[in-house]
């Protein structure tokens, strides 16, 4: 099983130190084919579009593109390539295209820019050592470059004008450092794509309860010995009595910004797990952990449950706070915009109240209070997911306002996902 391979890499990582994470060495022989294949051609031609999606780009689009291509890797000083291909499940990457990305970076050890194109017409873009500092969250989703067509029963549609901005976008970002992204959640090795996950009930019940009762040094090492040897490699230090604010979060977050930083704050929650000295807060992190997982795994490709993201991001969040400030319950976010991290005070705020979901007084960032002191809260502040306020969106997140409403938040979520 998965965990029993984790437990495995685990004991690796405390005998050897923590290293790069190998290839399965009983892959079978095919396994990196695909990848071999666009690598070879991406030697030769910039762009690849595979026979199967040939109709995505006639001969002027691709032109287009190529052009496109070359301006961008002259500004960037960095090769750039674009790949338009089927991504399916049961491929070495199990349909993830940023999976496929970074595998292709891999096998073809080249850095560079990287963008990918799947059958349903779904951009992603992955930067390695680029000198730019890229921000995906001014990118609407009606826009060209947006990561997902406008009209999914026409997928390719305007795809050239999207690749075309996207690379664009790069090509006039603002200069950084570059660097290399991080893949937090690697593909199940070949074969083991149907075994169970964290979702499992039997699973994921007996390791919560386990983790509460065996004690904090053999819950860490048991806990992250089924998440995998991911757990330790990302460590981050955190100042005691840090508080979350991101007061420029998106108010109408995409899917790929969503799934980005569900990603990302989960990643980092699981370093500070494995490292934090946090005895009171562990247990509410512990818990967030869990049912964060459980919902990123079930909602990241479900274009329907774009709010359970926003979920992912909030609990990770609280769980770090539980941990980075010892204490058993987080400040619950802000609940005009619930990505702009924790609350830090309350006010009555009846402009925002139409729907009678919002507690009294309602939970508010530092920045938001500001905003109620200067000019007041509008209802067009509240944060939109598919074109409504979060607040008009039926379920756990509304009923609880994201933890200000009621008790016993983390067991009310757990039922919401199916598992007592």
């Amino acid at each position: 099983m998965r965990r029993a391979a984790g437990v495995a890499a685990l004991l690796a990582v405390l005998g050897m130190g923590v290293g790069p994470v190998a290839a399965a060495a009983d892959d079978p022989p095919h396994a990196y084919q695909r990848l071999d294949r666009v690598s070879a051609a991406l030697a030769r031609d910039p762009l690849f579009v595979d026979p199967d999606v040939g109709a995505a780009l006639d001969e002027a689009e691709r032109g287009r593109v190529r052009q496109a291509v070359l301006k961008a890797a002259r500004q960037i000083g960095t090769p750039v390539y674009v790949v338009v291909i089927p991504n399916p499940a049961d491929s070495e990457s199990q349909g993830r295209d940023d999976a496929f990305l970074f595998a292709l970076h891999d096998r073809s050890r080249r850095d560079g820019l990287y963008l990918m194109v799947n059958s349903r017409g779904r951009l992603e873009s992955e930067a390695f050592q680029v000198p730019r500092d890229y921000d995906y969250s001014p990118l609407d989703e009606n826009e060209p470059g947006s990561s997902r067509p406008a009209d999914f029963d026409r997928p390719f549609e305007g795809l050239a004008d999207r690749l075309v901005q996207r690379l664009n976008g790069y090509a006039v970002a603002p200069t950084a450092s570059p660097s290399t992204p991080r893949l937090y959640s690697s593909p199940d090795p070949f074969g083991e794509e149907n075994k169970l996950t964290p979702r499992d009930a039997e699973v994921s019940g007996p390791l919560l309860t386990g983790l509460l009762l065996v004690g904090p040094l053999t819950a860490a090492l048991l806990y992250w010995a089924g998440i995998g040897v991911l757990a330790l490699v990302r460590r981050r230090r955190s100042v005691p009595g840090e508080v979350e604010r991101h007061p420029w979060a998106p108010r109408k977050p995409g899917m790929r910004w969503l799934r980005r930083n569900a990603s990302k704050e989960l990643g980092r929650l699981r370093g500070l797990l494995a490292t934090a000295e946090a005895e009171r807060g562990r247990p509410f992190a512990v818990s967030a952990y869990d049912a964060a997982q459980i919902l990123y795994d079930d909602a990241k490709d479900d274009e329907e449950r774009a709010i359970d993201l926003v979920g992912v991001i909030v609990l990770a969040r609280r769980g770090r706070v539980a941990l980075t400030r010892n204490v058993a319950s987080p400040p619950v976010p802000c609940l005009v915009n619930p990505l702009h991290g924790d609350s830090a005070g309350r006010a009555y705020v009846p402009k925002l109240d139409g729907d009678g979901v919002l507690p009294k007084p309602c939970p508010l960032c530092g920045a938001c209070q500001q905003r109620e002191r200067r000019n007041g809260l509008r209802r067009h502040h509240l944060m939109e997911i598919g074109g409504r306020p979060h607040t008009a969106v039926p379920g756990v997140w509304r009923d609880a306002a994201w933890g200000a409403s009621g008790k016993k938040f983390l067991p009310r979520v757990m039922r919401y996902l199916g598992v007592e």
